[in-house]
């Protein structure tokens, strides 16, 4: 099943398929264009395009009723090429999402599905149980939630709140505040600048970067795990002002390191891993 649509306003792009996988491109074009593809019925999804007077809003829906999703899912794919811009809003039990290109903003809420992503120019907001997330840049702020799925972003613009169970954060600069809240899960931060940024965890390990030539105020402590900080401590000169930054990291049995980073270094770091990995 294919359908174009024109759109050159901002478009709004929802998507509620329960399995199969999920690819959408971002391009310089004022076109989207809807290709379906596995061995199901048209009549099976619901598909509304609105188009009023200041946005245009599509809404994509598997509804396959009185039938169980089975062993044939993974075969279905949906591929949407739409504007740059575009804001992302997706549904899923256990089907993966790509996006590719720069995005306006994307939410996803997934079972077991993963979402990765190259470039989000606003807010990203993610909640899922087993399903990871990968990505390059959030221009805007990242909101993460999981049981077991595990979380990394290369660069986040503005704050970032994350709460697991067991999944792991690998979050590259930050340019805003951050609160992160883990039972077991590693938390690992490249760059902190600015704000204020609080690690609580159970028995994971948690290390954070701080930016050089950043003033901070630390408050760190375990219960029973090893506590180390690279930073020099120094009293506070009068009439200097207060902290650039407030850094409160705590766990029970967990390991603490604290160490200054170049902030032009990590998103390199980050980039030669993806790069590693992916071979």
């Amino acid at each position: 099943m294919e359908q174009t649509f024109d759109t050159p306003r901002h478009l709004h792009l929802e998507l509620r398929i329960p399995a199969g996988s999920i690819r959408v491109r971002a391009e310089q074009t004022s076109r989207t264009h809807l290709l379906i593809d596995g061995e199901r019925s048209p009549e099976d999804f619901r598909i509304v395009f609105d188009d009023d007077s200041s946005e245009h809003r599509l809404t994509i829906e598997y509804r396959e009723h009185g039938k169980v999703f089975g062993w044939r899912s993974s075969e279905l794919r949906v591929d949407v090429t739409v504007p740059l811009g575009t804001d992302v809003a997706c549904e899923t039990g256990s089907a993966d999402l790509e996006v590719t290109g720069r995005i306006g903003s994307v939410a996803f809420r997934s079972g077991s599905g993963d979402c990765r992503f190259d470039d989000v120019e606003g807010e990203l907001t993610v909640k899922v149980a087993s399903g990871d997330l990968a990505g390059a840049t959030v221009g805007g702020g990242f909101t993460f939630s999981s049981a077991s799925g595990d979380a990394r972003i290369r660069h986040i613009g503005g704050d970032a709140t994350g709460k697991t169970a067991s999944g792991d954060l690998t979050l590259g600069t930050i340019g805003g505040s951050v609160q992160v809240t883990t039972v077991s899960g590693e938390v690992e931060i490249g760059s902190v600048a600015v704000g204020s940024t609080s690690v609580r965890s159970v028995s994971g390990d948690v290390e954070v970067g701080v930016a050089r030539g950043t003033r901070v105020f630390l408050d760190i402590g375990s219960t029973s795990g090893d506590t180390v900080s690279e930073l020099e401590m120094t009293d506070a000169a009068a009439g200097t002002g207060g902290p650039d930054l407030e850094l409160q990291v705590g766990t029970v049995s967990g390991d603490i390191r604290i160490v200054r980073s170049a902030a032009g270094s990590i998103e390199e770091r980050y980039a030669a891993e993806d790069s590693t990995s992916s071979e």
